[in-house]
């Protein structure tokens, strides 16, 4: 039988005292809320390795099981035979997990790991100024001055564009 238990005024570090099968899986939802999953996602190197953090990642934790996804079906099946190492260097960072999360399931999808970009191939991406903006007007203010002394307006207002497009 479930036992109530008041989730908003709980300490997640008090979760061991519980037994799991006292826990309702929908009042959960609070402790999803609270924990940082990206501080997971950011310490995973550290958990599985330097290298099987290229080819595998925490994706979300659902029910009691945290879901893994890897680049090829080999490296699931790898992991698998570690997993209960795996969650013990996972509880020892992360505690509060102890309650909650009791298998890996694994997901195999490549493209995952091919999408990502590394911060060297991140190109920033020039924003569109806002003619109200007072860098355009600034821009738009300089590039008159520039071209001040060409007189066909339609070339001027190309080469205004130009500049403040370059800037």
């Amino acid at each position: 039988m479930f036992k109530k238990i008041n989730f908003k005024g709980l300490n997640y570090k008090e979760l061991d005292q519980y037994d799991p099968h006292d826990l309702k899986r929908e009042n959960m939802h609070s402790f999803y809320q609270t924990f940082d999953f990206l501080e997971l996602v950011k310490r995973w190197p550290e958990i599985i390795g330097e290298n099987l953090s290229l080819v595998t990642s925490p994706l979300k934790i659902k029910g009691d099981s945290l879901i893994i996804i890897s680049k090829h079906s080999s490296y699931s099946q790898n992991i698998s035979f570690l997993s209960e190492e795996i969650k013990l260097k996972i509880f020892k960072s992360f505690p509060e997990l102890r309650p909650i999360i009791k298998k890996l399931n694994f997901m195999t999808q490549e493209s995952f790991f091919n999408e990502k970009a590394t911060p060297d191939e991140i190109k920033p991406q020039k924003l569109k100024l806002h003619p109200q903006d007072p860098k355009f007007k600034i821009l738009k203010l300089e590039a008159e001055r520039l071209f001040s002394d060409i007189e066909d307006t339609e070339l001027k207002a190309m080469l205004i564009s130009i500049f403040i497009q370059s800037k």
